[in-house]
């Protein structure tokens, strides 16, 4: 029987429209959002482990950080990174291309971990694999040219009077770069640094920027917005240059592993070779500078095939 009360009872939950975003300023908010996020995080976390590792109540810290200070500055980029990047899960599994089933009803953590089961490489085949080793040599083929070509370009302009490759601050970011140990070395420029960059960059900003607009556009977008975040002018024009190269991969491959593997191997390549006298001494000349390029370029070849 009725109650004879006319009530209307809402049951379950309204469903949430999001707007299209038509404007470029909608587009570019949501493009732009993740990398102002991250850089925020990772500025805070950077101030507060900055305070707070010297001010642990360890006998002798203070000496400890005024003799490890450039190593105590990798860490802490590293340490800053990951946590800044925490706060992207949730774009990144909504933007990153996946090949199989993620379980929603897990946190975002367990999303992600089974995301790496079964997104990170997607269907395995042997096609698949050749072109991720294929990745993996580029990444060394092609940070190796790179590497030569700015050391010569910078050689050049400096004979010529115009020191303009001679950053203070790139100087500096090299200098905490190569002091650390190998092993350190390999961890946070060879597994963090990578992993985390190629999610802000590849999986969420670039995967972004593509809903929007053609494949060469967001590549050449994301890239930039790569070499714009090392802040200066050497690290500028690798990055970009780089950054091209590692959306190209994403995109050719079709698996978030491409660009992270090519990544992998540029930053370990670039570091070891940074310990020996071969860098600066045997192989900065034209001639393994062209052949750097030719071998960047026959491999590159091999990975759109």
């Amino acid at each position: 029987m009725g109650t004879g009360n006319n009530k209307t009872i809402k049951t379950g939950r309204q469903a949430k429209i999001t707007p299209k975003r038509t404007t470029l300023l909608q587009k570019l908010a949501y493009i732009i959002r993740p990398f102002v996020l991250y850089m925020l995080v990772k500025t805070a976390a950077m101030f507060v482990l900055a305070i707070a590792v010297p001010a642990l109540p360890i006998k002798g810290m203070t000496a400890w950080v005024e003799q490890n200070a450039h190593q105590l500055s990798a860490v802490v980029n590293g340490a800053a990174s990951l946590i800044a990047v925490c706060f992207l899960l949730g774009d990144f599994l909504v933007e990153a291309s996946t090949d199989g089933e993620i379980d929603i009803d897990k946190g975002v953590p367990g999303q992600f971990f089974g995301y790496v089961k079964t997104g990170f490489l997607g269907n395995v085949t042997a096609h698949k694999m050749t072109g991720l080793a294929l990745c993996i040599l580029l990444g060394i083929a092609a940070s190796l040219a790179m590497n030569i070509w700015i050391a010569l370009l910078s050689q050049a302009l400096s004979g010529a009077g115009n020191p303009m490759l001679d950053s203070e601050k790139y100087a500096a970011v090299e200098t905490i770069q190569y002091s650390v140990p190998i092993g350190l070395g390999i961890v946070l420029y060879g597994i963090v640094s990578p992993i985390v960059e190629e999610m802000v960059f590849r999986g969420v900003i670039y995967s972004r920027i593509k809903k929007f607009y053609s494949v060469p556009r967001a590549v050449v977008a994301s890239a930039l917005l790569f070499g714009i975040f090392h802040a200066n002018l050497p690290q500028f024009l690798y990055g970009t240059a780089m950054g091209i190269l590692l959306a190209l991969c994403y995109e050719y491959a079709g698996c978030f592993a491409a660009p992270v593997l090519m990544h992998m191997s540029a930053n370990v390549f670039v570091f070891l070779m940074s310990q020996t006298e071969a860098w600066t001494g045997t192989l900065v000349t034209p001639l393994w500078g062209a052949l750097s390029v030719a071998l960047a370029a026959g491999v590159f070849w091999g990975i759109r095939k």
